[in-house]
């Protein structure tokens, strides 16, 4: 039994087709420079108190910082 073509592409072709159009916007949005504008280390002062729960959250946050913000 043959059934007719569900589109002119193919239901297979027109999935893979709009998944690798997907891809590109994320990686293309990815590569904009800007994502990295909001966040930034968190700098110490000599004078600042902190907690030791404080000073691990915050080096866990620079951390991330550096590793995501190249």
């Amino acid at each position: 039994m043959r059934k007719g073509p569900r589109n002119m592409l193919g239901t297979r072709t027109a999935s893979m087709r709009t998944f690798a159009v997907f891809l590109m916007l994320i990686f293309m949005t990815s590569c904009t420079g800007n994502e990295c504008t909001w966040a930034r280390k968190i700098i110490v002062e000599e004078q600042d108190i902190l907690v030791r729960s404080t000073a691990e959250q915050i080096v866990a946050h620079n951390r991330k910082v550096g590793t995501f913000c190249r």
